[in-house]
């Protein structure tokens, strides 16, 4: 290929996102094709390669592709460059005092919480950036917090995304103890669920404290975990350290 020409792999795959983008319900493999000027089998092929990407989603009944996620995590991603680059640097300086635990910056895209960063006690000092990392409904302390803040239109969508007899009764037995629950995060100011998660090889304790836009909304939570059979000590330095960054982060958005 020519030096300065553009490649034509990538000019098409950008032709096919912006030949979905827009469309409400989907666009099928040939209206595709047909506006990208190209063979179905082609184009298919691109396709396939996105979809494994989360860039384009498949529809079904009748089959029909529309934009993915990851084109969102991009966009929200670069909106907050700024929040990724303060937190990345005060969580690297916070688990370098306390290297046996483990901090993670997190974000919640309605109804959806994600973790962005995090810092393990396996790396100590490695910042690692996560790609669509999906966190649990109910048992993370994180997704506890950012329903707890949730506007009360958020709410009811939260339990719809999230049906609550099959992911949070198992959990919390009714939803009255789960609303005790949310109604002390709000009165302490962090969630630190009273029970330990086995999502992993063993049991964690783990604490979650909301980090705040100049305008007074819950931005993100900074987020930490260790092994649940750690001292009471270690516990609550983990919670203060939390506290102390999330702090920090916030004074400096």
């Amino acid at each position: 290929m020519p030096a300065g020409n553009p490649l034509q792999s990538v000019q098409r795959v950008a032709r096919i996102l912006y030949a979905v983008a827009g469309v409400e319900d989907g666009r099928t493999l040939n209206q595709i094709a047909e506006a990208v000027g190209a063979k179905p089998n082609t184009v298919y092929k691109f396709i396939r390669t996105l979809e494994a990407e989360h860039f384009l989603v498949r529809r079904k009944h009748p089959i029909r592709f529309s934009l993915g996620h990851a084109l969102t995590e991009l966009k929200t991603l670069d909106d907050g460059r700024h929040l990724l680059s303060v937190a990345g640097k005060v969580m690297v300086r916070t688990q370098a005092q306390m290297p046996d635990g483990n901090f993670n910056l997190l974000e919640y895209e309605h109804p959806h919480t994600y973790q962005r960063l995090c810092v393990q006690s396996r790396r100590p000092g490695v910042l690692i950036r996560r790609r669509e990392y999906h966190v649990e409904p109910y048992i993370k302390a994180s997704s506890l917090l950012f329903l707890a803040y949730a506007h009360p239109d958020e709410v009811q969508d939260y339990f719809r995304a999230h049906n609550f007899d099959r992911l949070g009764k198992p959990l919390w037995h009714s939803r009255e103890r789960l609303e005790d629950f949310l109604a002390k995060v709000r009165r302490l100011g962090f969630s630190q669920p009273d029970f330990p998660d086995d999502s992993w090889d063993g049991y964690w304790f783990r604490v979650a404290v909301p980090i705040f836009s100049p305008g007074g909304d819950v931005l993100a939570a900074m987020g930490g975990f260790l092994p649940a059979e750690e001292p009471l000590r270690s516990r609550k330095l983990m919670t203060r350290l939390c506290r102390e960054a999330a702090a920090e982060i916030t004074g400096k958005l």
